[in-house]
Formats: structure tokens, sequence, C-alpha cells
């Protein structure tokens, strides 16, 4: 998936793992400090990113969602596991999953689309 959707999916696990409701996510790779903005309320999400100009949103529950794309009309689907703090999940739009993993404030995402970790923080 592209940079600016990984780094919201990353916020999203991260702030569903956490219970952090921080509205930035640093962006290890490209240096960036992302400012969000919206809503995870239990199962119903809905974050909007200003780098991409779009929400992403979705419902869930028991840790599995499903996720809509508005910058892309595609979907997305997340499964959090809060006990082991993992995360994983595919983007339709491309077709490749991804998985991470977040300890303490900072987020692990391997992405298959590119082969490679991704570093964020709350």
């Amino acid at each position: 998936m592209d940079a600016r959707t990984r780094t919201v999916i990353a916020y999203i696990a991260g702030r569903l793992i956490t219970g952090n409701a921080g509205w930035t996510i640093q962006d290890q790779d490209r240096k960036l400090r992302i400012p969000l903005d919206g809503w995870v309320d239990g199962g119903n999400i809905r974050i909007y990113g200003h780098e991409r100009h779009a929400y992403l949103s979705g419902l869930g529950a028991e840790g599995n969602y499903v996720l809509f794309n508005h910058a892309s009309e595609r979907g997305l689907t997340l499964a959090v596991n809060v006990e082991e703090r993992t995360f994983s999940g595919a983007d339709q739009q491309t077709s490749y999953h991804f998985f991470g993993e977040v300890v303490e404030r900072a987020i692990r995402l391997y992405d298959y689309q590119d082969m490679r970790w991704h570093l964020y923080t709350l």
C-alpha cells in the first residue's frame, strides 16, 4: 500500500492496541509528523489523514475490522490482537498483506508490497 495509507493503518492499529488517543503519528521512514482527526470508538473507526486528504473508516468487533479507504474507494481488512499487541490485514486495492506489532508507543509494520519493515511512533 502507499506510504500515506500505511501511516494511517499503523496509527489505527497502534491506537486500538495502546488506547492512546493522540492525534499525530511520527513516520520514522519519511521523518514526518502526520496530523490526523476523527475517532476510534469501540468498533467504529473514522480517521481523516490530513496528508491523504481523505478518510479511512469502518466497523469491527472482537479485533476484526473492515475499513474503507475513501481515497482509493477500496477496502482493507485489519485484525488486532490486543493481548499479543499484534495486527495484520490486507489492502484490497493492491491485494498485498501486512502485519506488525506494537511495543509501548512504537509500531513496526511489514508490508508485503515493498517487502520492508516500516517504523512509526505514536
